[in-house]
């Protein structure tokens, strides 16, 4: 009989792995003696490391970053487009800033387009959803006349790639940061974008 608790136990403990020494650097044998359990009961609820790996990312893929982030109070601040996209980026910091969250963009950047079985791991697809919902927003706002018209993609791009960096760089170990200077860092770089975006009045 497989029990769940232990499939969770086994996820955790890779997942620690993983974040930590990689792909190639983590073996069954490790997370087996670490959680004090022999390596067939593993194999008894994955079939290999890879399986295992696998479901992991697709874990964090599941998971709706929308929900996180976008709120009814937070939507009511579209009237003021700045203040909106500065909340909006401040509580995306906060989701990145979670433990998980952190080990999770130091795997995937150990792993970048490392191919794992049939599988290549990429900060493309992991930005997939937070891609689409602010192309959404953006398009609304050129819409509304809001801000000039540009390339939706280009747009969506120039948003999130600074903060993206940001947390690549701030947010990736286990040390604690100064959440207050990423908050600023933020808040500068929403400045110069919607300066470069709004229309002027």
């Amino acid at each position: 009989m497989k029990y769940p608790d232990t499939k969770k136990r086994i996820l955790k403990k890779a997942f620690e792995f993983f974040s930590t020494n990689g792909y190639s650097g983590t073996s069954i044998r490790q997370i087996s003696r670490s959680l004090g359990i022999r390596e067939s009961a593993i194999y008894n609820h994955y079939k290999s490391k890879e399986e295992i790996f696998l479901s992991i990312i697709e874990q964090f893929k599941k998971e709706s970053i929308g929900i996180s982030i976008l709120s009814d109070d937070l939507l009511e601040e579209l009237d003021n487009p700045e203040k909106f996209l500065k909340d909006f980026s401040k509580r995306l910091i906060d989701h990145w800033n979670k433990p998980e969250e952190r080990k999770f963009i130091r795997l995937l950047l150990m792993e970048q387009f490392t191919k794992t079985g049939s599988h290549v791991i990429s900060v493309s697809d992991y930005l997939t959803e937070l891609k689409s919902i602010c192309k959404m927003i953006f398009n609304e706002m050129m819409k509304a006349g809001i801000i000039k018209h540009f390339d939706p993609e280009l747009i969506v791009h120039e948003f999130i790639a600074p903060l993206f960096l940001i947390r690549a760089e701030k947010l990736s170990s286990d040390d604690s940061t100064d959440i207050k200077e990423i908050y600023n860092l933020t808040n500068m770089h929403i400045d110069y974008f919607w300066n470069a975006i709004k229309l002027k009045k």
